[in-house]
């Protein structure tokens, strides 16, 4: 009760100032001015000075601080022929008014203040006071459910001992003891209560121990499940991902379909199965003769196998800066060898490495200005992949968290709608129940008419192999 009179009345006070503050701030003429009115002198046109009145009644205010920094009265024109300037000093009429504002901001804050530590402890307070009735009501619950259960187990422990102790205590030691029947029920009750509670005791022990020894029998069971699970799993995905006539299934053949596409788009959240389709996309491309180009500074080239792996900044910068050349190169060697641009792809299908079909992989490309690789080099990249370079013997897949043009490229401004209309394949995650974590939820939608094609097509993900080994 006295806290909250001291709150109140320093929330009070506090506001009496911010309410005196502002009001004794308000004021016609805030700040100290200088009144300047001048009359310049002009000449006519038959070279005749003359006063030129029609400024004459035009006033001029400066603040005074002002006007004295920049010589004051020194400056004021002397009377000349008929030159004439006025000045005149008007003070202010609230010299306080800083001071004023002052005290008004401290009482708004002093005001806020009050109310903010009232609030804070009557939560506090509230608080305490739920679980004090928490606690209260537990502990009437727990002695209730205490006496129940001595009352239900009580008349059947052990009565032929009770019966028989009671009798002799009954006729023998009652008579040299002197004990009343108010105490002999009190033995009665300690008799019973012991023996409920040692019974209680041994039952629990070996129903603890039955719990333990199945939950034991259990966790075995489950691990050696899990081992051979494993085994037999991993003994699957190996044989996937070595099989040499590798086909997929007909819910999958829609990737197919994704691969012959020039360009195409991964994305979705950590751990929502983007990795996933890559490794299946670098899989089937290299089966169909592609030289497999992985960029992704954030990897590690000695865990891949059967494809080149870029990660060094300069050497990702040198390939992005060939990429445009490579293309008209393949330009003028059709033109020379007067093969349709059309049929071209079909000349390379003898080629190896660089000089035949290249499957380009952008992985993790929102990292890549962030390890020093060139944001224009990526930013021409990008837009000649968006070109029909499928017919010149590259395709270009990038996987991104978020494919904006600022996340991908700072150089890349103007160019968000060209590719946000590319296909893509939005992998959707889900939160894995036991973990929390985001993990795959084995679906994905598919957009042919970029980010918002109003009909995107859920797909299944094949599940492919955790392998860097192609």
């Amino acid at each position: 009760m006295k806290r909250n009179v001291i709150e109140l009345i320093a929330a009070g006070v506090f506001g009496v100032a911010a309410i005196a503050g502002f009001t004794t701030s308000q004021s016609r003429q805030p700040y100290d001015l200088t009144q300047i009115e001048f009359c310049p002198v002009s000449k006519s046109q038959k070279g005749q000075l003359y006063l030129d009145r029609t400024y004459c009644n035009h006033r001029h205010y400066v603040l005074t601080e002002a006007w004295l920094r920049y010589g004051g009265y020194d400056s004021v024109i002397p009377y000349k022929g008929n030159a004439i300037q006025w000045v005149r000093d008007l003070p202010t009429d609230n010299p306080s008014q800083l001071t004023s504002n002052a005290v008004a901001v401290i009482g708004l804050w002093g005001v806020a203040g009050c109310f903010t530590m009232r609030s804070q402890r009557l939560k506090r307070k509230d608080y305490e006071y739920s679980e004090a009735e928490k606690t209260h009501g537990y502990n009437v619950w727990l002695i209730d459910a205490h006496r129940r259960e001595i009352k239900q187990h009580s008349t059947g422990l052990n009565t032929e001992r009770l019966k028989d102790g009671l009798t002799a205590m009954d006729m023998e030691e009652r008579k040299t003891l002197g004990l009343t029947d108010e105490e002999n029920e009190n033995a009665k009750a300690r008799i019973q209560f012991e023996d409920f509670i040692k019974a209680r005791a041994v039952n629990h022990s070996a129903q603890d121990k039955t719990i333990a020894y199945n939950l034991l029998a259990k966790a075995k069971a489950d691990k050696e499940r899990a081992k051979t699970e494993g085994k037999v799993k991993e003994t699957e995905q190996a044989a996937i991902a070595t099989a040499s006539n590798f086909t997929l299934p007909d819910d999958y053949k829609w990737i197919y379909k994704l691969l012959k596409l020039p360009f195409r788009v991964l994305s979705g959240e950590q751990g929502s199965g983007k990795s996933t389709l890559e490794r299946l996309m670098i899989r089937l491309l290299k089966d169909e003769g592609y030289h497999i180009v992985v960029i992704n500074p954030e990897t590690n080239p000695a865990v891949w196998s059967g494809v080149e792996v870029l990660v060094e900044e300069q050497e990702i910068n040198n390939f992005m800066e060939a990429f445009p050349e490579s293309i008209r190169a393949r330009q003028r060697r059709a033109r020379e060898q007067k093969i349709d641009e059309d049929d071209f792809l079909d000349t390379l299908s003898s080629e190896l490495g660089l000089n035949g079909r290249v499957a380009i992989f952008l992985m993790e490309s929102n990292t890549y200005e962030v390890h020093g690789v060139n944001p224009d080099l990526l930013a021409a990249f990008l837009k000649q992949s968006l070109t029909n370079i499928r017919k010149w013997g590259y395709t270009v897949c990038m996987t991104a968290h978020s494919d904006n043009q600022t996340s991908v490229s700072s150089a890349l401004s103007g160019f968000s709608k060209l590719l946000d209309s590319q296909p893509r394949v939005d992998c959707i995650a889900i939160a894995d129940p036991e973990t929390n974590e985001a993990v795959s939820s084995g679906k994905g939608l598919l957009k042919m008419k970029g980010v918002k094609d109003p009909d995107p097509i859920e797909v299944p993900l094949y599940n492919y192999p955790k392998t860097k080994r192609f």
